[in-house]
């Protein structure tokens, strides 16, 4: 049995209609194209649907019967197909992003706003992690892809460069290596207590790889699990850090200052992570391709 959605809508307008001429003519065919329909209609449902008389063509009571299931199952995939439409027209959908704090804070908010002028009916859920949970939210699709430093090898992601972040040292404007300027070599923060971010964030990795650095970054006085409390302690006077420029802590009771570390330079690199071999949703692919293009206007 061949039955497809023409024979429903056919079966559907001529009922209405009560015409087989005037239902043609709602659904632009041929008058002897339509009765063909309707005949092979009934032929593959094994029963008459239509008395036909010259007057009128009436339901029969089986039709009578038929008519508000074609009626619901046309209905039905009408608006799926619509609902599909919407989301391939980015129209409506979501947008699921894990990303570092960092960038959450001082990247995603213009390109959101952004996203969300262009495309007002799109929910946009975002995830701030460290770098091994921005990865793992990936993994497991949670969301539709990453904003992020790489944490470790993975066959199953791919990883797409975006920018790089260089570190600076940060402490209190009256520290005594605050109240200088311009650049600073690694070795001068080995004077002084070092507030370090502990080994899941990314940073600490990265720091413990650079060859050359005090031993004193390598494994820090004070260790801490986030971004926040590396600021309270920071603005409390416990020691001096070293942090990527975008994570640099920007507000506060006590103002911090920054200053370029060099001998050597060491920069993190961040990147747009998604599923390897996955295509994205055309929701998430415009959010994508605005996170690229915002990226290289500011280069």
């Amino acid at each position: 049995m061949n039955v497809t959605v023409k024979h429903l809508r056919i079966f559907i307008e001529v009922a209405r209609q009560g015409s087989f001429t005037q239902a043609a003519e709602r659904l632009s065919l041929s008058q002897p194209a339509l009765t063909i329909a309707v005949g092979q209609f009934e032929q593959m449902l094994g029963i008459r649907l239509f008395d036909r008389t010259t007057r009128r063509v009436l339901l029969t009571a089986e039709g009578e019967a038929f008519l508000p299931t074609a009626e619901r199952l046309v209905e039905d995939l009408d608006t799926a197909i619509a609902d599909i439409r919407a989301v391939a027209e980015r129209r409506s959908g979501r947008v699921g992003i894990a990303a570092l704090p960092s960038v959450a804070i001082r990247l995603l908010p213009g390109i959101v706003s952004r996203f969300t002028k262009a495309y007002p009916e799109i929910r946009v859920h975002m995830r701030d992690s460290n770098a091994s949970g921005v990865q793992r939210r990936v993994r497991r699709n949670e969301v539709d892809f990453g904003i992020g430093s790489p944490w470790e090898p993975d066959p199953e992601l791919a990883f797409t460069p975006l920018l790089r972040d260089r570190f600076v040292m940060v402490c209190r404007a009256d520290h005594g290596l605050g109240r200088a300027k311009g650049r600073l070599p690694w070795r001068r923060l080995s004077d002084h207590p070092f507030l370090g971010l502990a080994r899941d964030t990314g940073i600490r990795p990265l720091l413990q790889s650079i060859k050359g650095l005090p031993e004193a970054i390598r494994t820090p006085q004070y260790e801490v699990s986030n971004i926040a409390t590396l600021e309270g302690m920071l603005q409390a006077g416990l020691g001096i850090t070293a942090l990527p420029r975008l994570a640099v802590p920007r507000s506060g009771a006590v103002a911090l200052v920054s200053r370029p570390l060099f001998d050597p330079v060491v920069e993190r690199e961040i990147c747009l992570i998604t599923r390897r071999g996955r295509s994205l949703s055309p929701a998430a692919e415009g959010m994508r391709e605005l996170v690229l293009e915002s990226v290289r206007e500011d280069r």
